[in-house]
This record gives structure tokens, C-alpha cells and sequence, in this order.
């Protein structure tokens, strides 16, 4: 069992229970979404600050194909769908699938990154 898989084990153990855990967590997870966790404060940053995403196109791809430079370029997604999407491939859901799945769920987003 990988560490995480482990985790979530002693996390569902601690929960079934009704027991007090402490974990380490991250954002985007799954984990959030089916469970009612709460992050702790690290006033002392230990477990390191906010990290960023960001989208790199290549030079010139912006006059080869405005198109997809527009989509990169308008694309943004909050920690909420990054963890929807990766709940769906802890349950072995294809990536492809999972993609899929958000952009119907989140037609109106997806549309907006597109005018």
C-alpha cells in the first residue's frame, strides 16, 4: 500500500471510529471532497507555502494557432475541480473520461474559456 493509500486507511479507520486524526493533506485532493476535513494553521509555514499552476505555451504558438493559444491562455480552474476531477481517477476512471466528465459538468466555464 502506497503512504497515501495508507492515509486514507488510518483516515476512514480514524472517522469510522469517530476518533480525533491528524493527517497530512494537500489541496488539490480528493480526499476534501469526500470527506469533512479541515485544514490546520502552519504559522510557522513547516509544511512550505502556497504553490501556483501555471500554463506555458510555446513561442509563436499564439500566431500558429490562435485557437488553442486563446484556451491556454483563458484556462483557470479553482482547487474545487482539480479535486473533483482527481476523485474520479482514484476510482479508476480514465483520465480521458474524468476530463470529460468536468467539462459537462462545467459546461459554462469551459464555453467562457473558448470566446
Amino acid at each position: 500500500m502506497s503512504s497515501t493509500g495508507a492515509m486514507i486507511a488510518e483516515l476512514e479507520q480514524a472517522i469510522n471510529n469517530e476518533e480525533d486524526i491528524v493527517v497530512v493533506g494537500w489541496k488539490p485532493h480528493w480526499m476534501f471532497m469526500d470527506y469533512d476535513l479541515k485544514m490546520l494553521d502552519d504559522p510557522k509555514n513547516v509544511f512550505g507555502g502556497y504553490e501556483e499552476i501555471h500554463s506555458y505555451a510555446r513561442e509563436g504558438l499564439k500566431e500558429d494557432n490562435p485557437e488553442a493559444y486563446k484556451i491556454i491562455d483563458n484556462f483557470y480552474w479553482e482547487v474545487e475541480d482539480m479535486s473533483s476531477v482527481m476523485e474520479e481517477l482514484a476510482t479508476d476512471v480514465e483520465p480521458e473520461e474524468a476530463a470529460d466528465n468536468w467539462i459537462e459538468a462545467n459546461r459554462e466555464t469551459v464555453d467562457g474559456w473558448l470566446e
